[in-house]
């Protein structure tokens, strides 16, 4: 597996979201359709919109892959999606589901938030979703009743739980949730064609939205040649009692990271490691595994 990292991240509120390192295991889609068979009538397309966190999320980020050979488990990742919308000059189609709490640890695999029918076949080339903040109109997709309060009761866009693993410095926790709402625009394939090609039926074309959960470890918002990390995070842990907050996070000054990590670029109002990891969520958009999208902070 090439582990080299091609990244490109936030300038001031907008900015190219680019691939990174690759899923342990192949991503299932590229951007054309499903052969599968489909119940749509012949000459009407029917899309798939499906939600993936790839292995990261479902597994483990390995040791191998970080610079200070941390493993990284998630036990919990919850994520509320909104505004997921297919396009074309002359079309437009918004997915029924909306406003959602997504349990993306429980998805073995990519599934499903929805299908859009009667869809001429041809170019869509105007894809966009949003991870915004959870609110009182918002319901479960998969989740549970309890993760549905938590979002909804913190307004949190995204809340992970999950632990670090180190074969000589032990084992930290990790609780956060971000609150940070950003629409993914003007997303691409990841050969960087414009949105999807919807098929004919009885094909299915399915449009997946990809999360590169790795990307809130990189050490890098804009460089390219950023580098998954966690010991900076590890050492935040204040009371020592081997769980890392945002709180604790907000506490580190920028000025106080390793010279050459954690560099913020041209992005505004970085000023402690709390700011930079939450300036790394509105990275973690893509379109059919490693397709780019435009990132906007709302």
């Amino acid at each position: 597996m090439n582990n080299a990292l091609r990244f490109v991240g936030l300038s001031s509120l907008c900015a190219l979201v680019a691939s990174c390192a690759p899923s342990p295991s192949p991503n299932p889609v590229d951007g054309g359709a499903d052969a599968r068979p489909d119940s749509a009538a012949a000459g009407s397309g029917t899309v798939d919109v499906r939600l993936w966190g790839e292995a990261y999320v479902r597994n483990a980020i390995p040791a191998s892959l970080l610079e200070d050979r941390w493993a990284i488990t998630f036990s919990r990742f919850l994520l509320h999606v909104s505004g997921v919308r297919l396009a074309s000059a002359s079309a437009e189609h918004t997915l029924a589901v909306d406003h959602q709490v997504i349990d993306v640890k429980a998805f073995a695999t990519p599934s499903s938030l929805g299908v859009v029918s009667g869809v001429a076949p041809g170019e869509l080339d105007r894809v966009q979703y949003e991870f915004t903040a959870a609110s009182e109109r918002s319901t479960a997709l998969n989740a549970s009743e309890t993760d549905v309060a938590l979002m909804k009761s913190n307004r949190y866009s995204l809340y992970v739980e999950g632990t670090a693993q180190h074969a000589t410095r032990g084992t930290i926790t990790f609780r956060w949730g971000f609150g940070n709402s950003t629409r993914y625009s003007a997303c691409a394939r990841p050969q960087g064609t414009p949105g999807i090609t919807v098929a004919e039926g009885p094909a299915t074309t399915i449009a997946q939205l990809t999360y590169h959960a790795d990307h809130l470890f990189l050490d890098g918002i804009q460089n390219e040649d950023a580098r998954l990390r966690f010991d900076a995070i590890a050492a935040a842990d204040r009371n020592m009692d081997r769980v890392v907050t945002l709180d604790e996070l907000a506490m580190v000054p920028m000025s106080s990271l390793p010279p050459g990590q954690y560099q913020v670029g041209t992005v505004p109002n970085i000023n402690t490691l709390r700011d930079f990891v939450t300036a790394l969520t509105a990275t973690t958009g893509h379109l059919n595994g490693e397709g780019a999208c435009v990132a906007t902070a709302l």
